[in-house]
């Protein structure tokens, strides 16, 4: 069966099947002026040289978006005259990139599952890309110094890679002027030194979730950054001592086995409001509470699926408004003077005793399902009664 060129234009073109060097350069002539977007099918080449997109003449020498996928290019090669200010690889055989000095237009470049072991050298030559996304690739390590002279990169992407070493060779001069988001997501990381990040002066989200890491070096001293993400890591232990994270609202570090709190953390991060610790084995052997209460801007806390045996929660940290302890071994639970709209969630625990007042009963503990005790108001004797429930709740089983 002989399967012909097909381009198919509405608001953006896609060319589907071509073999250039069959079927000749025409079918680029058919691409109205005003398109935008241009999108390649199983184009049959193994080398893709930018002259050949480089033809795609359009109205006023305008720019556009070209994607290429599901084809079996091996190598690409990039002029500094393109007109493309997008370009996507998607599920390619690319193993080799070179790009030309002084590329005056690309903005986004993005590579997804394709045969790369390493990044491009020549990846600083693009002089305005925004943003580099190379993912789902068998990169294996990376030297951060190929992007730091990058004068408008803002959001770098190494997601889903073969990741098990990060370097940074340093160099003179401004590092990462507009650098904002970093995502190493899904590699094979073990360690990761946290002082290579310190020259990101407006860097807001560093997220190391789903690696290896049972460590970090050195010191995060960062106080623009937002967002840090660490989970489904192997962290046993954590020390944020030395840090300083001024700005950081959101810390996750989910599905560790951390033992307890990270080490310093108050005194280094704190404004944070969003703190979620699930799935970790911490007790309640830690002075927990009093740690979590010097957090004054904490306002969600999740630290269900843990080792907690117990939960005293005075009126202290006043933004508190939802805390959740869900399927912890907790038996005595003790919330006095909330402030308003505070809420625990303590479903699936092993609750025995509370000690709660009636505002705390009534507005706070709504979350009072599948514990083993059933517990009321008396209005007339202004205490809480309770009694032992035997059957048990197949919703925590």
């Amino acid at each position: 069966m002989v399967v012909t060129v097909m381009l198919e234009c509405e608001n953006a073109c896609t060319i589907s099947n071509w073999t250039p060097g069959v079927e000749g350069l025409s079918v680029l002539n058919n691409i109205p002026n005003n398109v935008k977007q241009i999108r390649f099918r199983y184009l049959n080449i193994t080398t893709l040289h930018s002259d050949l997109l480089d033809r795609v003449k359009l109205s006023n020498g305008e720019t556009f978006h070209a994607t290429i996928l599901h084809s079996p290019i091996q190598q690409a090669y990039l002029s500094s005259r393109t007109n493309i200010t997008s370009l996507m690889l998607l599920d390619t055989n690319i193993s080799h990139i070179e790009i030309e000095p002084h590329n005056p237009k690309l903005e986004i470049l993005t590579i997804m599952q394709s045969r790369l072991r390493r990044v491009p050298d020549s990846i600083k030559q693009l002089a305005v890309v925004r943003v580099i996304d190379v993912i789902g690739s068998l990169v294996d390590s990376v030297d951060l110094s190929l992007f730091c002279k990058l004068q408008r990169l803002q959001i770098l992407s190494l997601m889903q890679n073969k990741i098990t070493f990060l370097n940074y060779s340093r160099t003179s001069g401004v590092e990462f002027p507009r650098l904002r988001e970093i995502f190493l997501v899904n590699n094979l990381l073990t360690t990761v030194t946290m002082n290579d990040f310190n020259g990101m002066k407006l860097l807001r989200t560093l997220d190391l979730s789903n690696n290896r890491l049972h460590s970090l070096e050195g010191q995060l001293r960062l106080s623009s950054l937002t967002l840090l993400k660490l989970s489904h890591n192997r962290f046993t232990e954590l020390s944020c001592c030395g840090w300083n994270l001024s700005s950081l609202t959101n810390l996750d570090i989910n599905n560790n086995s951390l033992q307890r709190l990270p080490d310093c953390m108050e005194d280094t991060m704190p404004i944070v409001s969003y703190l979620s610790l699930v799935s970790n084995v911490l007790s309640s052997d830690d002075n927990i509470w009093d740690r979590l209460a010097r957090l004054t801007q904490l306002t969600l806390l999740d630290l269900s699926y843990n080792r907690l045996t117990s939960m005293v929660w005075h009126n202290v940290t006043l933004s508190t408004r939802y805390i959740n302890i869900r399927n912890n071994p907790m038996k005595y639970l003790n919330i006095t003077n909330p402030q308003d709209r505070f809420n625990v969630d303590t479903g699936c625990t092993k609750i025995e005793q509370l000690e709660v007042s009636r505002t705390s009963f009534n507005d706070t503990l709504t979350g009072i399902y599948c514990i083993p005790i059933h517990c009321s108001w008396n209005s007339e004797l202004a205490q809480l009664k309770c009694g032992k429930l035997v059957e048990e709740c197949k919703m925590c089983a």
